[in-house]
């Protein structure tokens, strides 16, 4: 699991041998470093978790790709143009760093101003465009704690380690985690969406059911539901009701209470709130409007927001839970199938 005490730092570094020792200091400094032996491998750490990055070290002397010399010229080219790009993309500059042991006028002439926004200082007491492996390592991790800048993402992960953690635990799918973030960062950063946009996000609501349900299946704490989750059904077994045809014969039935029936309630509710609101209302009378209710209550994200916060409780509950039960086969005892065919119903 990540360390949510550490700004984390993406290194290119090829010379595996200063690897350890490199990170056991940056780590005594507060900093976590991610070694990367190669252009290709960073560039590529960057565009699947831009926003986990405090700051970039390059060492200047490395390798674009994994199998090509090691070139300060082309490595920075390549490096400098493609961070510059991806700065533009995600709307945010990581502060990157160039630290080296070789040719310092061959690193010099290598490195564009674009780092001036933020180490002037350092170039004007210096007169150095880059930092020494032999001499300025601990003054470059310092710096780097003064002038990194946390991602609201990242803030929002180490305000959340607890419920990401537990996340990570139940091996609920990654998707449900960073749907949990796309929906969490707006209630801390209201900047970051605008209301209407936020409001359309109740799929990603439905995506995080889908997949603790996913999750419990595995756990037997739920049947195999196959390629489409039934989350009515769900909600229903777990608050220790039978889940039965319309002509109220049992398709499966409950055994015991796994859920607290604070927990059922609210389970319920966004059971029968979210799914609707995913798509554009129907014409059925009895089902629940998303274009009424939100004309009614000023277009607010109150409703969204507060079911994110309830995803957290359930999670948290989830995990003490497996922690007590692991037992796969046990945890199918809690219910019984009756009616196969109707199991999987679409």
């Amino acid at each position: 699991m990540r360390n949510y005490d550490l700004k984390q730092v993406l290194w290119v570094e090829d010379d595996t041998s200063i690897i350890p020792q490199f990170i056991e200091d940056a780590e005594n400094s507060g900093l976590e470093l991610v070694p990367n032996c190669c252009w290709d491998d960073a560039k590529e750490a960057l565009e699947n978790d831009y926003d986990r990055w405090s700051a970039i070290i390059l060492d200047a002397k490395c390798k674009h790709h994994r199998y090509s010399a090691d070139s300060a010229v082309v490595f920075l080219r390549e490096a400098l143009k493609d961070i510059s790009v991806l700065a533009a993309t995600k709307g945010r500059t990581i502060p990157w760093y160039v630290l080296t042991g070789g040719d310092t006028s061959e690193v010099s002439d290598s490195i564009n101003d674009e780092r001036m926004k933020w180490d002037k200082d350092w170039t004007d007491s210096t007169n150095k465009k880059y930092y020494s492996k032999n001499t300025d390592t601990e003054m470059l991790y310092n710096r780097i704690k003064y002038h990194a800048q946390e991602s609201p993402r990242l803030q929002i992960q180490k305000m959340y380690r607890n419920v990401f953690n537990a996340i990570e635990e139940c091996k609920i799918d990654d998707e449900a985690y960073n749907a949990l973030e796309d929906l969490l960062v707006p209630i801390h950063f209201p900047g970051e969406i605008e209301a209407c946009d936020y409001n359309d996000k109740f799929q990603k609501a439905r995506d995080i059911l889908e997949y603790i349900f996913r999750s419990m299946s595995a756990y037997g704490i739920l049947p195999d539901w196959g390629k489409q989750v039934n989350l009515t059904a769900s909600s229903l077994l777990l608050d220790n009701m039978d889940f039965k045809n319309k002509d109220d014969s049992p398709i499966v039935k409950s055994r015991a209470r796994i859920l607290p029936k604070e927990l059922s309630r609210i389970m319920k509710v966004m059971v029968n709130i979210i799914p609707p609101f995913c798509h554009s209302d129907s014409g059925i009378e009895d089902n629940v409007r998303k274009k009424e209710y939100m004309t009614s209550v000023e277009n607010s994200t109150f409703l969204l927001k507060s079911f994110t916060l309830q995803f957290c409780d359930l999670i948290l509950w989830y995990r003490n839970y497996l922690r007590e039960h692991p037992d796969k086969e046990e945890n199918a005892k809690n219910w019984e199938i009756i009616d196969e065919k109707q199991l999987r119903r679409k």
